[in-house]
């Protein structure tokens, strides 16, 4: 880091401290890991913004445990507090505050144990905020309301919504996902996207195409605001890439599936499409191949949305056609992957018979 850049952050930087944990645990915040030794002690020099901070235990054999996280938007020169507590091998957090103000006024006798926020190569520091830049606070708080966590834990609530409900055929098939503790992700179920009572017609026509439901979310949820929208398909993802969270995972290729199906709203919205497409390929950029290949390609999913995109884009709208040549050309080439003529959807739409 060079000495203006660092001058300049011990003006704004955030701290964390994290105290009291374990050798040898894995510690990381956005794009960065390690193991941590005896004297470690949290990270100092904090850009402002959205950040996450995660851990793991390692085994004796040197296996890693399940990686645990939490999200927290950094104020200008905020000092947050996280402790170790080994009877339960998780953290607590520190919320008196005039105990984080007794730490800030000592936080010099911390100083040689922090590490600073690794901007050299700053390019990590980049990526990570072009991940994330549509995720706002309030997005947070709705979404993971326990403070910011991404939990493993199931959900053990007794009233959990019944919009996803798993099928028959799901169980058989192996698709049901259970929903972990504190995750709020927006519910809403790709196979009903047409409204209550709706006509035959109307059935088959918002079946095929799922402008209607994005509509009818984008009115509900995000009030208008198809930013917060994709804001949630970036924090589903990083959930996913950063977490291993199959909830996040589960609610990304519902918004993917969903975003990929619209073409009435193509035409009438063409901008949030573009964004979309946008944020999409650089997701795939930051996958790993084995990542692409294991996960994003299951049941011909990667394949079935961009040939339901394509279908659905306007050829009258140049500068779609031209993003969505731009997405699939790198798909090619990133992953020696083409779009295979012919996959069959097992989410397929709702034809219904009128005679």
């Amino acid at each position: 880091m060079n000495q203006d850049l660092a001058n300049k952050l011990f003006d704004i930087g955030g701290f964390l401290l994290f105290l009291n944990a374990p050798p040898k645990l894995e510690f990381g915040i956005d794009y960065n890991a390690w193991t941590i030794g005896p004297l470690f002690k949290g990270v100092k020099l904090i850009p402002p913004g959205l950040h996450f901070i995660y851990f793991s235990s390692v085994s004796k054999e040197g296996v890693q445990g399940i990686r645990t996280g939490f999200f927290h938007f950094f104020e200008s020169q905020e000092v947050v507090v996280r402790e170790w507590d080994s009877t339960i091998e998780d953290i607590r957090e520190e919320t008196d505050p005039d105990q984080i103000e007794r730490y800030r006024i000592n936080m010099r006798e911390f100083d040689r144990h922090l590490g600073p926020y690794p901007l050299d190569p700053p390019m990590y520091y980049e990526r990570w905020k072009k991940l994330t830049d549509y995720i706002t606070p309030g997005l947070v708080r709705r979404i993971l309301p326990m403070n910011g966590k991404v939990s493993h834990l199931p959900d053990k609530s007794p009233n959990l919504s019944t919009d996803n409900e798993p099928t028959a055929q799901d169980k058989r098939m192996g698709r049901v996902i259970e929903k972990e503790e504190g995750m709020e992700f927006t519910s809403f179920d790709i196979r009903k996207s047409f409204p209550h009572g709706a006509s035959a017609t109307d059935i088959t026509r918002w079946s095929l195409d799922k402008s209607w439901l994005l509509s009818d979310l984008l009115a509900k949820i995000y009030h208008n605001d198809y930013k917060a929208l994709l804001g949630e398909m970036q924090l589903s993802f990083v959930c996913l890439l950063m977490a291993q969270n199959f909830s996040g995972f589960n609610q990304w290729k519902q918004l993917v599936q969903l975003l990929c199906s619209c073409s009435e709203l193509m035409m009438e919205k063409p901008a949030m499409f573009v964004e979309f497409m946008d944020i999409l390929q650089f997701q795939l950029e930051e996958c790993p191949e084995d990542f692409f290949r294991d996960i994003l390609s299951e049941n011909n999913f990667t394949s079935v949305m961009l040939k339901s995109l394509q279908q659905n884009i306007p050829g009258s709208d140049h500068k779609l056609v031209s993003r969505y040549i731009k997405l699939k050309n790198f798909i090619s080439k990133r992953f020696d992957w083409d779009i295979p003529e012919d996959e069959e959807d097992e989410d397929a739409p709702i034809i219904v018979d009128m005679d």
